[in-house]
């Protein structure tokens, strides 16, 4: 009956774990976010009160001046304005705006460009790596999680995220290089690698891999976009951070994308994308992948090596469709993204009451809007709304619906224009059947997990942002009889 439970503990462990956990185990150097902090904003922290005619009505999706261009050429040092701080930001704004756009493309998650990295332009390095078509990045990001309710281990065997002292960290290195493209277009090779450690081995093995190795394109100024190679598709769909910022990783999600199939985390799997975009923000996004392993990210990136297998035992195809609408907030609009879509998996998964397998399916809709909008100059700034709704398929997942409402707000305490809070509130629920199968094997099996969550990040100093948290969570693991935990958490977010 122990390896009963055992067994449900691992199929249901990534849908367990709070967002901050699940973000460290994320290649966390996605790019083109539909909802990142603007470069321009981010330079002017120190002079945000700024109300110039040149930063008036600038919207941060307006193409800058080119890196190469004497406005920000380093003979402009002798302009007249070097003097004025404000003036040498928004400069540095501007190259830096450039630099960024030669980063990972064609995904939704990110988090703040080179202006919000703790090496910048130190020794003219990234202007070296601009004028010769590359960009660099590197993330790491470290997680603390505990549960101070006071839940013990039963028979020493840790059951979810807090239940211990909990540690993960996450440290990527990605290089992109553009090879081709003219205007808008863009083609370019991107490879990334990955070292992760964790203290609980049911989230993944500790050590190195490849988290990308990629080539894109698009055309016909970006009304079609196309990615192949071995990718993170958890990166490229659903957006389950808040937005598609990862800073504001919280609460408790079931991450239904993994669970069905989908690539992300420390399980990488080849697919082809294509991306078509029309007028207004609107898009479809496709994609055919090698599904992950069945048994789960784990136990897929446990027996990866260094993750560019392209066949796996029992791993068959992945069909991933979605529509969405997304229009970043700008002086005349505010930021709405709307999302839905679905997968089929035809990879065979062991039904949870051990009748024979089946496929898998997910489906999903996240919608996520500004509502307030206090200064047009500084778009960003302002209170969001969100909210998910995922579900899978019962016989063969864990979590069969996951559902969560979302506000978060950014800059809009005093003083701290780069500071940003969310809170959630999530509902998921679990297998009827898996909860039937623990039942008669003597165990205890609940119908569903509901969480509460806030977290504060605090902009330390370009490069780094230090995230505490606090999580309620009402039947913490599927199985077992555990009161309500209250996880507290503690992430610092490093950017290179």
């Amino acid at each position: 009956m122990r390896g009963v439970f055992e067994w449900f503990h691992f199929r249901e462990l990534c849908l367990f774990m709070p967002l901050s956990t699940l973000r460290s185990l994320l290649s966390l150097s996605c790019a083109l976010s539909i909802f990142p902090v603007p470069e321009a904003a981010l330079a002017q922290e120190d002079a945000e009160t700024d109300r110039s005619p040149g930063l008036q009505g600038q919207s941060p999706e307006a193409p800058p001046p080119s890196a190469r261009a004497p406005s920000i050429d380093t003979k402009a040092a002798t302009s007249n304005g070097d003097n004025d701080d404000r003036s040498r930001a928004r400069r540095e704004a501007a190259k830096f705006m450039e630099f960024d756009k030669l980063r990972t493309q064609g995904q939704t998650t990110d988090f703040p460009g080179v202006g919000q990295t703790l090496t910048k332009d130190a020794g003219g390095v990234r202007s070296w790596l601009y004028d010769n078509d590359l960009y660099f990045r590197g993330v790491s990001s470290n997680t603390l999680t505990r549960d101070v309710s006071g839940n013990g281990l039963a028979d020493g065997a840790q059951s979810y995220t807090g239940q211990k002292l909990t540690f993960t960290q996450s440290n990527e290195l990605r290089l992109s290089w553009k090879v081709g493209g003219t205007g808008e277009d863009i083609t370019q090779i991107n490879v990334g690698g990955l070292f992760s450690i964790a203290n609980w081995r049911q989230l993944g093995p500790s050590g190195a891999r490849f988290s990308n190795l990629t080539v894109f394109s698009s055309f016909l100024d970006r009304t079609i976009e196309v990615k192949a190679g071995y990718n993170q598709n958890l990166s490229d769909f659903v957006g389950i951070f808040a937005g598609g910022n990862p800073i504001l990783a919280s609460g408790v999600a079931g991450s239904i994308p993994l669970s069905t199939g989908m690539s992300g985390g420390t399980a990488l799997a080849p697919s082809f994308n294509v991306q078509v975009n029309a007028k207004g923000g609107w898009y479809s996004k496709s994609a055919i992948q090698r599904s992950i392993l069945p048994q789960g990210m784990s136990a897929d990136a446990a027996s990866a090596g260094a993750g560019l297998k392209f066949t796996r035992p029992g791993a068959k195809a992945l069909f991933i469709q979605e529509v969405g609408l997304r229009r970043p907030s700008s002086s005349d609009s505010r930021q709405i993204w709307l999302r839905a879509g679905a997968s089929y998996n035809t990879t065979l998964y062991d039904r949870l009451d051990g009748a024979g397998q089946e496929r898998n399916w997910s489906a999903y809709a996240l919608a996520d809007y500004q509502v307030y909008q206090p200064d047009k100059a500084m778009a960003y700034k302002g209170i969001y709304l969100g909210a998910s709704a995922l579900f899978a398929k019962d016989t063969v997942n864990v979590y069969k619906r996951s559902l969560e409402a979302r506000v978060y707000a950014l800059g809009l305490v005093p003083g701290r224009p780069l500071d940003q809070v969310t809170v959630t509130v999530g509902l998921n629920s679990f297998s009827r059947t898996g909860a039937q199968a623990v039942e008669q094997a003597g165990g205890i099996a609940h119908k569903s997990q509901f969480s509460l969550g806030a977290l504060y990040a605090f902009h330390a100093f370009d490069g780094l942002f230090l995230s505490p948290s606090i999580n309620y969570i009402r039947n913490p693991s599927f199985v077992g009889d555990f009161k309500p935990a209250l996880n507290l958490g503690l992430s610092a977010t490093v950017l290179f």
